[in-house]
This record gives C-alpha cells, sequence and structure tokens, in this order.
C-alpha cells in the first residue's frame, strides 16, 4: 500500500527543530509557547468503496454507516423497519461513504493507539500504532478522506473541530471550543510523536485482525501487573448483596438491580438475558449457599412464565407487568424483543439445567419446557426468515428490524440445546445460523445489535456472542471450520478489549486509586467507556481457544479481562463513590472505566453513576469458570487470573496471596492429554479449591 508521511508544528522554522525517523518525531521547542501544536501526518491511497478501517472500539469500516439524529435511548421509526434494512447508528464520529468526509477523536476514544485499513483489492494492509500522550495530553487522531486518498493525522495536543457528546440528551457532534486543553511548552522542551507502521499482505479483514491481534499482544506486555481483592472475597460480598437487596419475593425472582431508593426504573427489575436476568442464577446456584439456590431456581421458574405463546421470552418485566424492548414508542402495536435478549437466555436456561444435573439436583419441568420452546422458537425464526434479525415481535415471531449479529449467542444456544435434547435439528440450525454470521459480519469485520439502546452501531457484545458460539460448536464438533471461525472471531473480539494502562488523570478518581485499564472492554462506538468485562459472559471463550490451540495469547487475554474486574469493585474497606452522592455496596460496580471524554472531560476516569447489574453478574461467572490459576507443567505455563501470584518451584506450584484478605483460588493444573478434552458446559470439576491466607503462600501439588 503507497503512503507517504509528512510532519508540521505551528509557528517559524526558528521556533521548532525536529528530527523525524521510522518511529519517532521528535519537535524541540527552541522557544516558550502558549499554545504549541505540532502533527504527524500518513496519506495513503485508499478508495472509499475498496478500503476496510479499523480503529480499537471507536471505527469498524470506517463507521461508514446511515447516522440519525436520535434522543437517547435511540430506537427505530416505524418506517425503518423492514428485513432488509441498512445499518443505522446515531451520529458518532465517522467518515462517509459517498464523498469527501473526516473524523476527529482523541486517543482516549479508542481501546487500543493504533489504525489499521486493509486495501480489499491490493490485498494489504497498513497499521499506524502510536501511543496516548505527548506531554501529558492524550493525542488527537484524524481520519480526512478526499477523492481516493485518506489521510491519517496524528496532533499533539488535539485540536477536534466536532466532539462528540450527548448534546440535550442527543448522541451527536458539534464545535465544543475548549474541549481540548492547549499545550505550552518551554524553550527545549521535547514533544515526541511515536509513529509505528506495520505494513504487507493482507488477503482479507480476518487476517486484518489476525495482524492487529499480533500488535496489541505486544502492546499488553507492558501493562503491569496489579493486585486489588481474590474473585472469592468478592463472590462473597455480591452474594451478600444480592440476598439482602436483589431478592424480590413476591415475584419470586432475583432483580437485576438493588431494590431501594437507587431503583425506581421499570428496566431495574427483570430483562431477560443481556445485563443479567436469568444470568446472575448460575453462579449464584452452582456457588452459593443453600438459600441462593434455592432463590436461583425460582428465578428460571419466574423466567420460564415470561415467555410468550410463539416461545419467545419478554424482555421487560417489572412489578408484574409485561413490557416491550422499545423504550415506550409503540409498545401495544409491535411487542418488540431484542432477539439477543432471547438467545442469551435460552443459552443461558440450557447451561443451568445442566449444570443442576451435575451437582445431582432436579430440574424442574417447568424449565425443561420452557427452554425447549425457547429452542424451537429460534429454529423456526431462522427457518422462516434466513436471519434472526435484531427486533421480533415476540407475541407472532415477525422480525420488525432485519439484519445485524444482535442473535450471535443463538447458535451457542442451540449448540446447548442440543446436549441436552439430544435433538440434531437444533445442532443443525446452530451451523446453519453460525456460517450465516460469518459471512455476514466476521467476514466483513462488523457486528452490530447487541445493545439495545445503540440501534446497530458496532459493538463488542455481539462479537462476544458469537465467539461464544463458535467455541461452542468447535467442542461440540471438533473441525477447523469451527476453530478458524473461532479464532477470527477471537481476534475481532480482542479489538475491544483495552491491552495497555491507560494514563488517567491524575487527579481524577481512578487515577487516585490507581486503576490500570488493561483488561477492560469497551461497550461499543456510541457509548464510548470502557467496562469491567464481558457483557455478560466470563471471558472462557478464550481458555478453551487456548486448550485448542497451545497460542498462550489466548490465555493471556482471559487472563487480562478477568484480573481487571476486581480493581473497580466496592469493597467495605474501599467503597467507590458515586457521582450524584453516596457509596456503592460492597459487591456492587459500576460499567463506567470512562477513558473517552464523551460524559465530558471532568468525568475521565470519574464517572460512577451507581451500581450496574451486569459487569457485576460478569465478575461473578469468571469466579465461577475461570481457573484463579491455570497450569500446564508440562510446557512450563502458568496463569494467575486471579490476584494471586503464581509459579513453578521444584515440581510444585506456589500460590502467593499479595492481598489483605483470605482467598479460596480455584487451581486447574492440565497434563497433554486432560488439555485435549473439550470442557463443555460446565466443567466445575476441573477445578481444585485451594485456601491462601493473605499476605501467605501456599505449595500445590501436581
Amino acid at each position: 500500500m503507497r503512503y507517504e508521511m509528512t510532519y508540521g508544528y505551528a509557528g517559524d522554522d526558528a521556533s521548532v527543530r525536529v528530527a523525524s525517523d521510522a518511529k519517532n518525531t521528535v519537535f524541540t521547542a527552541m522557544e516558550d509557547a502558549a499554545s504549541a501544536a505540532y502533527w504527524v501526518s500518513y496519506t495513503l491511497h485508499a478508495p472509499a468503496d475498496s478500503t476496510y478501517i479499523m480503529i480499537p472500539a471507536c471505527a469498524y469500516d470506517g463507521n461508514r454507516f446511515e447516522a440519525v439524529h436520535r434522543q437517547y435511548p435511540p430506537m427505530f421509526t416505524e418506517e425503518e423497519f423492514g428485513l432488509d434494512v441498512p445499518v443505522r447508528m446515531t451520529e458518532v464520529p465517522r467518515l462517509s461513504r459517498e464523498g469527501d468526509s473526516f473524523m476527529d477523536v482523541t486517543t482516549g476514544d479508542m481501546a487500543a493507539p493504533c489504525v489499521c485499513v486493509l486495501d480489499r483489492i491490493a490485498r494489504r494492509s497498513f497499521i499506524l500504532e502510536f501511543e496516548q500522550q505527548a506531554q501529558g495530553l492524550n493525542l488527537g487522531v484524524t481520519l480526512e478522506q478526499c477523492g481516493d486518498e485518506l489521510t491519517i493525522t496524528l496532533r499533539a495536543p488535539a485540536a477536534r473541530r466536532l466532539v462528540y457528546r450527548w448534546y440535550e440528551g442527543y448522541p451527536s457532534l458539534r464545535p465544543l471550543p475548549g474541549a481540548d486543553a492547549p499545550m505550552a511548552v518551554r524553550a527545549g522542551d521535547e514533544i515526541r510523536i511515536a509513529h509505528r507502521v506495520h505494513a504487507g499482505p493482507c488477503r482479507d479483514v480476518p487476517q486484518l485482525y489476525e495482524q492487529f491481534f499480533a500488535l496489541r499482544a505486544a502492546m499488553a506486555d507492558g501493562a503491569r501487573a496489579h493486585a486489588s481483592a481474590p474473585f472469592s472475597h468478592f463472590f462473597a460480598d455480591a452474594e451478600r448483596e444480592y440476598d439482602r437487596t436483589h431478592f424480590i419475593e413476591a415475584e419470586g425472582m432475583y432483580a437485576l438491580n438493588a431494590q431501594d431508593e437507587r431503583d425506581t426504573s421499570v428496566f431495574g427489575q427483570w430483562q431477560a438475558g443481556w445485563v443479567g436476568g436469568g444470568m446472575s442464577t448460575l453462579p449464584l446456584m452452582c456457588e452459593g449457599s443453600a438459600l441462593s439456590r434455592e432463590r436461583a431456581v425460582r428465578t428460571l421458574l419466574f423466567a420460564a412464565r415470561m415467555q410468550s405463546r410463539a416461545g419467545f421470552y419478554y424482555g421487560i418485566a417489572h412489578d408484574g407487568r409485561v413490557h416491550h424492548d422499545c423504550f415506550g414508542h409503540f409498545e401495544d402495536r409491535h411487542c418488540l424483543l431484542l432477539i439477543r435478549k432471547h438467545a442469551d437466555l435460552t443459552y443461558f436456561m440450557f447451561k443451568q439445567m445442566i449444570a443442576l444435573e451435575a451437582m445431582g439436583e432436579r430440574v424442574p419441568e417447568e424449565v425443561r419446557a420452557s427452554a425447549v420452546r425457547a429452542a424451537d422458537a429460534l429454529v423456526k425464526l431462522w427457518r422462516r426468515y434466513g436471519q434472526l434479525g435484531q427486533f421480533v415481535n415476540c407475541e407472532t415471531g415477525e422480525i420488525k428490524v432485519g439484519g445485524s449479529t444482535s442473535g450471535g449467542i443463538a447458535p451457542a444456544a442451540l449448540c446447548a440445546a442440543a446436549r441436552v435434547t439430544g435433538n440434531e435439528d437444533y445442532a443443525r440450525a446452530a451451523r446453519e445460523i453460525a456460517r450465516h454470521y460469518y459471512a455476514a459480519a466476521i467476514a466483513r469485520g462488523v457486528t452490530t445489535g447487541g445493545p439495545g439502546e445503540i440501534l446497530q452501531a458496532p459493538d463488542s457484545e455481539s462479537i462476544a456472542g458469537l465467539l461464544e458460539s463458535y467455541v461452542c460448536l468447535y467442542e461440540a464438533e471438533p473441525s477447523s471450520e469451527w476453530l478458524d471461525m473461532a479464532r477470527d472471531a477471537a481476534h475481532q473480539m480482542s479489538s475491544w478489549i483495552v491491552p495497555y494502562d491507560y494514563a488517567f488523570p491524575a487527579e481524577s478518581y481512578f487515577g487516585r486509586l490507581g486503576i490500570r485499564a488493561a483488561g477492560s472492554v469497551w461497550a461499543n462506538v456510541q457509548n464510548k467507556h470502557s467496562a469491567p468485562g464481558l457483557c455478560t459472559l466470563s471471558p472462557a471463550a478464550y481458555l478453551k481457544l487456548f486448550r485448542a490451540t497451545g497460542d498462550v495469547r489466548y490465555l493471556d487475554i482471559m487472563r487480562q479481562v478477568a484480573r481487571f474486574m476486581p480493581q473497580v469493585a466496592s469493597r467495605a474497606d474501599r467503597p467507590i463513590r458515586m457521582v450524584q452522592g453516596g457509596l456503592l455496596d460492597p459487591g456492587e460496580m459500576c460499567e463506567r472505566v470512562n477513558m473517552s471524554d464523551w460524559e465530558g472531560t471532568s468525568n475521565v476516569g470519574d464517572s460512577i453513576f451507581g451500581g450496574s447489574a451486569w459487569p457485576e453478574v460478569s465478575l461473578m461467572l469468571t469466579w465461577l469458570e475461570i481457573p484463579g490459576v491455570y497450569c500446564l507443567p508440562a510446557r512450563g505455563i502458568v496463569c494467575a487470573a486471579d490476584h494471586m501470584n503464581a509459579r513453578l518451584e521444584g515440581g510444585r506450584l506456589v500460590i502467593s496471596n499479595p492481598t489483605a484478605y483470605d482467598a479460596c483460588v480455584k487451581v486447574m493444573i492440565e497434563d497433554e492429554e486432560s488439555v485435549t478434552r473439550p470442557l463443555g458446559l460446565y466443567w466445575q470439576g476441573a477445578f481444585r479449591r485451594v485456601a491462601v491466607a493473605a499476605g501467605e503462600s501456599v505449595r500445590v501439588e501436581m
């Protein structure tokens, strides 16, 4: 791919001295300046119709999609309903499919500081890697399309012409003077802009993500280890909180949010799947007390009652009344359901049936029958339309808004259904849907429709569901087809996961707490924040991929995601405060890990609005499914995902607890034979439980 690099600065030649090579351009100020500016640009031949552009967690296919001016939470209009609809999103930073355009962002708007470009015709890639800051300020990153030329400019400091915010509740772009701080320099200051180009052959979008994945792994090598609190400590807090404030006796179910003065929303009691409904029950059932287990089963019975005659789970219920996924619009006419919610809950219903049977517990017949009806609804929807769509009428099974990868986890749900029932039709449909999604989304590098309130902006949740599905298919039917698809999905998913320790402002809340962002997961290109964990899964798919491939980078990314989460969980000795006042209770978490200034510059590392159900569930699932210490001695591999230190010494595994809390650590020690066996959908028997007191070390026999 042909490209040309240039640089520039504000001021005359006497004010700046420049030294530039292939990796860095260093500007030395020769005199004081109150508002200095420096930049490095790369111009590529990159026609809009044949070039794929990815900025991690910020732009996918350049965000060249239809944008609408719509208040949050945005919903499709009835005029926009249809099976074959264009990808629509709110007015986020983006390039245009037609004509010249630009987008201005900063390094705070991306999971990793790089821009990846694929020339589909020449089959060559161009990846520009840089660093977060210069002189303590985030770089600005501009992409500008002019005819067939694309210019990528790194600016120190940022100087955005249009700034993304939610203006009067509308996600959109406006001029916002003062959003980007000026850079003051003194004579002799050196301002370094790092720029490393990785260019070469690249046959398609999946290979571009493979190249990015390798680059991301190198970035992650610089992230520092940290110790906060063990998974077991968090789960004890979370279970206590759930049994104290989340269970609604009158409804017989675990609610998403604490039922106190902080929860008045219609969305806070029951939502199927997505943010935790019928998902929190799995770790509470498997790891909790007898009371938690009994309440978890009652919650599954509640879920079975929240199901339409067509077999679809209702999206929302509050105080016994069913609501639909349309934020109050045309609710009486269309009974909308985000298909992702139904697929999530179907998957978890079958997983919990498997778990109950493994624990020697009875599966209520109502739960079994409900899960089968739910799986049948997915198969019927697929057979009727050849897609699952994004929003369906849950009473009729009619797709109202088509397209998207909202149902990305549906193949996993149908794999689980086939495992429980032995019905081959479920497995056949799972394979067909998975192949459809690969061609429609993975091969094109854009997944959408995971969250219910971003229209079809690219998001991490849909690709996380797809990754789960491909891994489930591989474990059910080991073949290179499913393994290759799983790897491609994993590489694409990795673009949403922060690989490095983002420098939060020192005065911000996260800055003062020493929060390290590596391993946090970005939400989507509309809601521009990173978050603790996958919404809403453990990172077990990466563990399974390591076991299938031997590639330790998958194990590393599992550890990054798992290890980040306890940092932002509220604890009795270190409560997390809310911006509006008050403290989160022990075990509660907020979804915000704000690297971007989308909620204002004062909220970078500082936007804690209250507890969020789903990251709490994600961390509980991580405690359930992820080994705190994984060891494969024959290869010298030791991976501590829990907040422990671990090493091999004298034929033993040594685990040290650097935290202030006694820990129960789940340990998984494998040999070359066991690592070849699929884990399946319930693998608690593979773990040893090892008690490690605070500040102590233990030796574990192999």
